[in-house]
């Protein structure tokens, strides 16, 4: 009869789920301005009332010059707070960083005091992501570099400059990061993001990931979380994300930490030991499902036992909304490829061109669009002039070396190459 009183043998106590953190809950955002050290604010409600969408309803400041605010922007409405706060340079260090142009770091260096700026976000993290942008270069139309305490990542005021006046807002990518945590004796790395938690979603994670395929598996996490954000959808349990090499199915299934933690050994980086004090919250760890019977069956599998596979160049799928939003800010910041490329003989480009595939009637099928590169030839009146860089797979008439006019209204992407790098139109701050 004592056995009743017994646990079941193979019962396991879970580590807490704790409750997540301000910046986790929160967008929290550190100004860094020649403005801000001197904590000027001088014209900032009207800059801020000034803003297209933004009805500003409340703006409360205290002697301090700390404060809050409530406003409705696109038919929602936000609460802002924001203060001053001593800055300590060191920190930049643990950071994930845009490029930084070199005269914009050396001033970085100096700075001893951060404007924070934090709010909710709201059913749109998109718009809410925006609306800080725009509220950031409001109150400092001086914005040097901002440090996005939720992602861990150092913005260049450039690119927040550039992001916030656009008609297009930022992407889903500039809403986390995914940061790797290497241990030197194993040679293990553990994948995770920072900043999904403020859109409503957890964070996710690939554990036990060796060292020299970590690269490769960094795309799995992040499609996993661009994929998860431009939807809009939680994963309940399992999601098609792209397929292998072979053809078969990528199917992610992810589970809580403090439940996926139990099916690797305990000693692993990411294991028990590192989530005592952080990376406990809202998070899950991304698993496999090899075949249907697995996934009827709840059998996941590791990444780490299918990276010879994950690093084969796996097709991973792109939706819907990521094509357009791409498509959107490349037509948004086409003028400053134009200008680029014009003020710069020695610079290269590709633009992505969406063509008409064919239909089973032999009519361009303009609902169904390829995707494919054209190398720049010259700009026109009406638009560019470009030769196609490889064969279409559903455009019979067309070949590699053909070459076209064609319009921004075309355009679903470009890149240009310059001396040093490549620029995208996420990128184009660099210009």
């Amino acid at each position: 009869m004592f056995n009743l009183f017994k646990k079941k043998q193979n019962e396991v106590k879970l580590p807490e789920v704790a409750p997540m953190e301000l910046w986790e809950e929160r967008s929290y955002m550190h100004v860094l301005s020649d403005k801000v050290d001197v904590e000027d604010i001088d014209g900032a409600k009207e800059r801020i009332q000034a803003i297209d969408g933004v009805n500003l309803k409340e703006f409360n400041i205290k002697d301090d010059k700390s404060g809050n605010m409530i406003l409705d922007y696109k038919g929602e409405e936000y609460g802002v707070g924001f203060y001053f706060e001593d800055f300590v340079f060191d920190r930049l260090y643990s950071l994930q960083k845009q490029k930084i142009h070199d005269e914009d770091f050396e001033k970085i260096e100096k700075k001893t005091k951060s404007f924070i700026i934090y709010m909710k976000f709201n059913k749109d993290y998109f718009d809410s992501y925006h609306l800080q942008l725009k509220l950031i270069t409001a109150f400092f139309p001086d914005t040097l570099a901002v440090i996005d305490e939720s992602a861990e990542r150092l913005l260049s005021g450039r690119w927040v400059k550039l992001a916030a006046k656009s008609s297009v807002t930022p992407n889903a990518e500039s809403l986390f990061t995914v940061q790797a945590v290497f241990d030197d004796e194993t040679n293990k790395v553990w994948l995770h993001t920072h900043g999904m938690c403020r859109t409503g979603f957890s964070e996710f994670e690939l554990l036990d990931i060796s060292r020299d395929n970590a690269n490769d598996l960094y795309y799995l996490i992040n499609t996993v979380a661009n994929r998860v954000l431009y939807q809009n959808e939680a994963i309940e349990d399992y999601i098609f994300l792209g397929e292998f090499i072979d053809g078969r199915e990528i199917v992610v299934a992810p589970l809580p930490w403090n439940v996926a933690i139990a099916k690797y050994p305990s000693d692993i980086i990411g294991g028990p030991a590192d989530r005592a004090d952080s990376h406990n919250t809202n998070s899950q760890v991304i698993f496999l499902f090899l075949s249907e019977e697995d996934a009827n069956n709840g059998k996941y599998t590791k990444p780490s036992d299918m990276e010879e596979k994950l690093v084969e160049n796996p097709l991973y799928y792109y939706t819907n909304e990521q094509t357009e939003h791409m498509k959107f800010m490349a037509r948004d910041r086409y003028e400053l490829l134009k200008k680029a490329i014009s003020e710069n003989p020695s610079y290269k480009a590709l633009i992505k061109v969406g063509l008409p595939t064919d239909g089973e009637d032999g009519k361009p099928d303009y609902e169904n669009l390829e995707h494919i590169w054209f190398e720049l030839l010259e700009f026109t009146e009406e638009g560019f002039r470009a030769v196609l860089t490889q064969a279409p797979y559903r455009v019979a008439a067309m070949k590699e070396g053909d070459e076209g006019e064609y319009t921004v209204n075309d355009v679903t992407d470009w890149v240009i190459y310059t001396d040093e790098m490549s620029i995208d139109p996420n990128t184009a701050y660099l210009l």
